[in-house]
């Protein structure tokens, strides 16, 4: 099972770039140096655009002075990406997965399986479901 997209819950932010093949990568660790990215607020309409040079920046999702978010227009945003049938139904597969009563288990930065926790479950959970927003028509 692979989950690329962001958690939604309404207090976390995400990370969100094109990969090297021009596809929507959603993550809650920042992307390799020298990609520009952007800082999404789950909870809100709000971004903040982080160009390649700036390096890493926490994913905070109050705005302060030297992390301006800004208001995302929200059509602009749904038509970005195009729906992606592949990707749609992975991520429905992941979320039928996820909502079994089987245990879970995951490839870790070490790439070893571990199992969800049930904390972790419930964000790939929600990752699963903002593919499916973003991907599936």
């Amino acid at each position: 099972m692979a989950c690329t997209s962001p958690g939604a819950s309404a207090d976390k932010s995400y990370y969100r770039w094109l990969d090297d093949r021009g596809n929507p990568v959603h993550s809650d660790r920042p992307p390799p140096a020298g990609t520009p990215y952007e800082v999404i607020s789950a909870g809100s309409s709000l971004k903040r655009v982080v160009t390649p040079d700036e390096g890493a920046v926490p994913p905070e999702v109050k705005p302060r002075v030297g992390n301006e978010f800004e208001q995302v227009d929200t059509k602009a945003k749904e038509e970005q990406f195009e729906k992606n049938p592949e990707l749609c139904e992975l991520a429905r597969s992941n979320l039928s997965t996820l909502n079994s009563a089987a245990r879970v288990r995951l490839r870790d930065e070490n790439g070893e399986l571990v199992f969800l926790s049930d904390e972790q479950k419930a964000a790939e959970v929600a990752k699963a479901e903002q593919m499916i927003d973003v991907h599936c028509p």
